[in-house]
């Protein structure tokens, strides 16, 4: 049986194993990443972390229809570089945290996957998704650039010229092909089945001695992005973001999903 409780944006279903389910809660938004949903995934982690019963966090979006589609733009308009700044590095400081996280993260998407939430999906350890899902950096077609460690993360999984030609074109990348390209835990799944693959996952990983699965993520961990990259790209995107051409691609997109 599920329990769930509501935290601002992010509802926390704790079956009766050792999984934590951080589910982001702005359906009618497509789970845009906001401030407050970033502060309430934040404080989410900082319960799931010290839990020691907690031995998996999965992060998945509500409402069926996308994990998320990025950053709100609503609170992109109208912003000076350094206010952008700010609102960026929040949403790095999040990430980094659950790629340093102690215990395995892993994102289930079933749906879009885009700019932001492409991001957050990148940062977790782990990918699950459904056959429909998909994914994309479509930051440059708007005049802006991927600012919560897109660059970074997606060249890492992928290889440069392949995330170029994603992050350029703003393609978007299905779920087939990402588990054809290595980024997926497993092959794309049908909706259907999510939950029980998911179950069977967490079961997996629950195999392993709890301080080997530790020791393996803070290992792995030296390969990280660096602090100094993720710096230099978030303030190259703030830049963007204050430009004429950003706010315009922001506008333009906000005008455009008014009209949906």
């Amino acid at each position: 049986m599920t329990q769930s409780t509501e935290h601002d944006d992010v509802l926390i279903s704790r079956r009766t194993g050792e999984a934590v389910h951080l589910i982001l809660n702005r359906p009618a938004v497509l789970n845009a990443l906001n401030t407050e949903l970033l502060d309430a995934l934040d404080n989410q982690l900082d319960s799931a972390l010290a839990d020691a019963t907690v031995r998996v966090i999965i992060i998945q979006g509500a409402g069926g229809r996308a994990f998320s589609a990025g950053a709100d733009l609503k609170e992109l308009t109208g912003l000076e570089s350094e206010a952008a700044l700010q609102l960026l590095n929040r949403g790095q400081q999040v990430f980094r945290r659950i790629e340093l996280a102690p215990k395995p993260i892993v994102a289930v998407v079933d749906g879009f996957a885009i700019g932001g939430g492409f991001e957050l999906a990148l940062a977790c350890h782990l990918l699950i998704a459904t056959e429909r899902s998909a994914f994309g950096l479509p930051e440059a077609t708007l005049g802006l650039i991927p600012g919560y460690g897109g660059t970074q993360r997606l060249t890492d999984a992928l290889g440069r010229r392949l995330a170029l030609r994603l992050m350029l074109t703003g393609t978007r990348l299905s779920a087939e092909s990402a588990a054809q390209a290595g980024m997926l835990a497993c092959p794309a799944v049908a909706p259907d089945s999510l939950a029980a693959v998911v179950d069977e996952f967490v079961e997996q990983l629950c195999r392993a001695a709890p301080a080997a699965t530790r020791a393996v993520l803070t290992a792995t961990s030296a390969g990280v992005p660096s602090t100094l990259a993720l710096g230099q790209e978030a303030a190259l995107a703030a830049i963007a973001i204050s430009s004429d051409n950003g706010q315009g691609g922001i506008a333009a997109m906000l005008a455009k999903m008014a009209d949906r």
